[in-house]
């Protein structure tokens, strides 16, 4: 280690702007730049994981508590386990890039960390000669005659044969076991940089056969998208179409020469387009049946194009479409009319078709015709999820966006056991990989809290800016307002006291936080971190601390909520697709609380009243079912929000959201205002939230909505 800078002050937050440089064996750190220089390679780290390195570098090899680095670091807030381990996750990444350790970071169990230098390489020492066995003579042993001695060299050297043939059959086994039982080499991201960033929309990633090139989508929000290309090696973007559709979804041919789409306008069903790259010929190949958006693979090595399409009194459909003779025939055919494809693309030996179904990952055998469900992506959340296939052609990488927060996951397609590639606090989009890159549409759109408009205008009106998503509000009796927000880089938990500015509470790393509530008499938060598998549910204080934490197979539509005495939360299990009520004190006291397929229960003074999954409308429960209004949309995640004795209705029309007013008592509702940059799609939703002390109302509106493309380093360790 250099020691260049100062480490006196082992108690002070590291302020990373006036940090001098230093140096870890081949790297050189600075910390006022966030860089990490390796030879030419540049490399950007977030500021927490940042001050987590220069925090052990001035330990000179001391152990730092994790209290200690929460103090340096994150400036003593409490945070969960999952921010530390990230950073010291990602640390451990970067000193093992390319295969040159920079540097150790031990854990020292219930201390800490030590960061060490890399060891020196060393060679192993020669082994002396065993010594004669005490009482013989280091000579020649005697022997009794020729006759005796003859036979005896015979058996020794036939000993030694058989001693040899099993020693190598000990060493085929052993070997055969290890190969059986070492770990699986998992792909991995080390590194990340900005590759597209504009004003406008970028999608679609899709690098050439080569990898030397990707295409992509972009236009401004709410206009067409064009097809552009741009070299990896820098230099502008070039566009590839110019025609009047909104052009999506670029698909490479084999020879990478030519680009396939899909154009659409609204109103008709979708254009199958080819463009020669990189700004040749432009044709229509095909049509779509009824499908006005699709999305489009080119099979590798083939002239077949695979796409998506809807169907009439059934669900989704993938159909080749032969260029050479212009013929469409089904693939994949869905019976269901819920049974929605997304997503499909073919791996890179063009063996298999992949796409996404129900929260699911399926390939298909493209010679074949057999298929197979890989691990379902899970409950935590996701609306939808992007697959790209590995540059191997052995696991499926699936980008799963939730309320906020993301994660790229490998799927292998042997079917073992999925795992983590990459995680962020940002929302992320479509992928594409090819050799040791990974194309990764990063959303930097800004969503904000604001308050309702007495007209349809089109800016909201923010109560508190920030940037990145801020969602689910919720507010005690006092007026204080809890919620989360990803500004920092990571999910957190924030509070703001009335007339007061925002504070972090609780620091969740990278963990996909999707709901906090407050306990009827806001002493608690009622939290929810949604995994692969499942819900993570969490009772905190205002203080921060965890009172109980507990784990069920799903959170639910507009839970969890709290019982009016504060004594137990509602939550759904999608096992038996019923609410249960758990106690708050003791989470093994459990009970089913309403009849099957009822979600987002609220209980009131007025009565108990739900929504269910599969049709839009509030119902009070308490007794024979009885609609309330048929407005509330279908499939809404956000708690349901109630002023006075009224429940609060979103209502998404063709121009400005709205926001209604409906008597839980009956009759006809009325409008309270109008909610611009309101959203309600299929992976987010504006949550409201009522002001309990004065009845200020508040929604997430977005802001302003922007997508780019990173670049991602990828490995196989």
């Amino acid at each position: 280690m250099t020691a260049e800078i100062d480490r006196s002050d082992a108690s002070s937050p590291i302020d990373l702007a006036g940090e001098q440089d230093f140096a870890l064996g081949p790297i050189r750190v600075s910390p006022s730049a966030r860089e990490i220089l390796r030879g030419s390679q540049q490399e950007l780290l977030e500021p927490r994981v940042m001050q987590v390195l220069v925090a052990l570098f001035r330990a000179d090899g001391r152990v730092v508590s994790r209290d200690e680095l929460i103090a340096r670091c994150w400036e003593g807030r409490i945070v969960g386990e999952d921010a530390i381990n990230r950073a010291i996750g990602r640390l451990r990444r970067l000193s093992e890039a390319d295969n040159e350790e920079a540097f150790q970071i031990e854990t020292i169990p219930r201390v800490g960390y030590r960061l060490r230098p890399a060891p020196e390489p060393h060679g192993l020492a020669a082994t002396p000669p065993s010594p004669p066995p005490a009482g013989l003579a280091a000579g020649p042993v005697p022997v009794l005659g020729q006759a005796a001695a003859q036979p005896r060299a015979r058996l020794g050297i036939l000993l030694r044969h058989r001693l040899a043939i099993g020693a190598l059959v000990t060493i085929a086994v052993a070997a055969a076991g290890a190969w059986l039982f070492w770990p699986q080499r998992q792909w991995t991201v080390e590194g990340s940089r900005p590759f597209i960033s504009s004003l406008a929309l970028e999608d679609d990633p899709a690098f050439s056969p080569n990898g030397d090139t990707l295409a992509y989508s972009s236009g401004l929000d709410g206009g067409q998208h064009k097809i552009f290309v741009r070299f990896l090696t820098g230099g502008d973007s070039i566009k590839v179409t110019s025609d009047d559709f909104d052009d999506r979804s670029p698909s490479w041919s084999s020879d990478g020469g030519h680009i396939a789409y899909v154009g659409s306008k609204p109103g008709e069903p979708c254009h199958l387009m080819v463009a020669t790259v990189p700004a040749g010929a432009v044709r229509e190949v095909g049509r779509c049946a009824r499908a006005q958006s699709s999305s489009i693979a080119w099979g590798p090595g083939t002239n077949f194009l695979y796409f998506v399409e809807q169907g009439a009194l059934s669900g989704d459909s993938i159909l080749r479409l032969d260029l050479d003779s212009g013929a469409q025939a089904p693939i994949v055919r869905m019976q269901r009319l819920n049974q929605q494809i997304a997503s499909p693309v073919c791996s890179p030996d063009g063996k298999w078709l992949a796409y996404y179904l129900m929260n699911g990952i399926v390939i298909r055998n493209l010679a074949t015709g057999a298929q197979k469900t890989l691990a379902p992506i899970g409950s935590r959340g996701a609306r939808h999820g992007h697959l790209a296939w590995s540059p191997d052609s052995h696991a499926i990488l699936a980008s799963i966006s939730g309320s906020a927060g993301s994660e790229i996951d490998a799927f292998p397609t042997d079917g073992s056991p999925s795992y983590q590639v990459y995680a962020t606090a940002m929302l992320t989009g479509s992928l594409a990989a090819s050799g040791n890159a990974l194309a990764m549409v990063t959303d930097i759109s800004r969503f904000n809290l604001a308050r309702p408009a007495a007209t349809a205008t089109t800016q909201p009106d923010v109560v508190e800016a920030a940037n990145g998503y801020t969602w689910s509000p919720s507010f005690a009796p006092d007026g204080t307002l809890a919620f989360i927000s990803n500004r920092s880089g990571t999910n957190a938990i924030w509070i703001q006291k009335p007339g007061g500015a925002a504070v972090q509470l609780f620091d969740a790393g990278l963990a996909p936080l999707s709901r906090v509530q407050f306990s009827p008499d806001g002493s608690r938060l009622a939290v929810v971190s949604e995994s692969l598998v499942e819900a993570d549910i969490k009772i905190m204080s205002l203080d921060g601390a965890s009172l109980q934490s507990y784990a069920m197979p799903s959170r639910g539509l507009g839970l969890p909520s709290w019982t009016p005495d504060g004594k137990a939360l509602l939550l759904f299990d999608r096992r038996d697709k019923r609410t249960w009520r758990i106690a708050a004190d003791d989470p093994g006291k459990r009970n089913p609380f309403a009849a099957p397929h009822w979600v987002g229960i609220a209980i009131r003074p007025e009565g108990t009243f739900a929504t269910r999954a599969d049709k839009p409308g509030i119902w009070r429960i308490d007794g024979a079912p009885r609609q309330v209004t048929d407005k509330y949309p279908a499939y809404y995640d956000p708690p349901m929000a109630f002023h006075d004795a009224e429940v609060l209705v979103p209502e998404y029309p063709g121009t400005t959201p709205r926001l209604l007013a409906q008597p839980l008592a009956g009759g006809p509702d009325r409008l309270v205002g109008y909610m611009p940059g309101a959203v309600y799609e299929r992976d987010f939703q504006s949550g409201v939230a009522v002001n309990p002390r004065t009845g200020d109302i508040v929604y997430t509106a977005m802001v302003g909505r922007d997508t780019n493309i990173d670049l991602l380093t990828l490995a196989k360790r």
